[in-house]
C-alpha cells in the first residue's frame, strides 16, 4: 500500500518532530537532593542488669575460695528464689589474690588470700530490682558493682527514632523544595550510617564504694530506671520535580 506524494510529505516532517520530543524527553534529568537528618526519642527501659559479687578471705587460698563459694551458692539461690531464670545469671568476674606484709628490713610474706566472684543478674521486672538486692546482699553479696538499664529488643527500640530520622528528613527535604519552586517527587535511597541506644549506667564510684554492707544496701533508696535516649541518623535521597 502507497500514500500520494502529499501525505507523504507531510508525515515525513512529523516523524522527525516526534522523534525530537522523544529525544528530549529521554535526555531530561531529575533534580535530586540529598539530605541528612537525626533524631532522637526517649523511652523507658525494660532491662536492668545488676552486677555483685561476693569477695571473702581466709588464711590460704583454699579456705578463701570455699568461704566466698559457700557465700556465692546464698546469693545464687536468693536470686532464684526472687524470680530470676537461671539462664540470667553469668559469671562475670572471678580471681584469688594472695595478701602480703611487708616488714622492715625482710621480704614480703603472704598473709591470707581474698577471693572474689562477680556476676551478672539480669532482671525483666524492674520493680524487682531493690528487692534483688536486699535479698542477695542478705545471703553474703558484699560487693554492688553497678547497675545498667537497657532494652530487651535494642533493634526495636530503635524504631521510633528511626521513624522519626525519616519524618525530619522529608521535611527538611520540602523546605528546600519549595524554596527552590520544586515539590518533593519521591525517595530514591536511605541509608542508615549508624543508631546508637544509650543505656543508663548506674556505678559507685571504687571498689571500696561498691561494697555495700548489709544495711547500706536494705536502707537503700528506691531504684529509679528513668528513660533512655534512642538516637538514629539516616541519609535521604529525594527526587524533586
Amino acid at each position: 500500500m502507497s500514500f500520494p506524494s502529499s501525505i507523504r510529505a507531510f508525515a515525513a516532517p512529523a516523524l522527525v518532530l516526534l522523534a525530537v520530543v522523544a529525544l528530549g524527553a529521554c535526555q531530561q534529568r531529575e533534580t535530586v537532593l540529598t539530605v541528612h537528618a537525626s533524631a532522637t526519642t526517649r523511652t523507658a527501659p525494660d532491662l536492668a542488669i545488676v552486677t555483685l559479687g561476693v569477695l571473702a578471705r581466709g588464711a590460704t587460698a583454699g579456705a578463701a575460695q570455699q568461704a566466698q563459694a559457700a557465700r556465692m551458692n546464698a546469693v545464687m539461690e536468693a536470686a532464684r528464689a526472687a524470680g530470676v531464670a537461671e539462664g540470667d545469671v553469668q559469671t562475670v568476674g572471678y580471681s584469688l589474690e594472695p595478701q602480703y606484709a611487708y616488714p622492715r628490713n625482710a621480704a614480703p610474706r603472704v598473709t591470707g588470700y581474698i577471693s572474689r566472684n562477680i556476676i551478672a543478674i539480669r532482671v525483666q521486672n524492674l520493680n524487682a530490682v531493690s528487692g534483688l538486692i536486699d535479698a542477695t546482699v542478705a545471703e553474703g553479696a558484699n560487693e554492688l558493682h553497678g547497675i545498667q538499664f537497657t532494652f530487651q529488643d535494642t533493634e526495636a527500640s530503635q524504631d521510633a527514632a528511626r521513624a522519626q530520622a525519616v519524618e525530619t528528613a522529608r521535611a527538611r527535604a520540602e523546605a528546600y523544595a519549595t524554596a527552590a519552586g520544586l515539590k518533593v517527587d519521591r525517595i530514591l535511597a536511605i541509608t542508615e550510617p549508624g543508631a546508637t541506644a544509650t543505656p543508663w549506667d548506674a556505678r559507685y564510684d571504687g571498689y571500696a564504694m561498691a561494697r555495700a554492707s548489709m544495711e547500706q544496701a536494705q536502707n537503700a533508696a528506691p531504684i529509679a530506671p528513668g528513660e533512655l535516649d534512642s538516637q538514629s541518623s539516616v541519609t535521604v535521597v529525594f527526587a524533586l520535580r
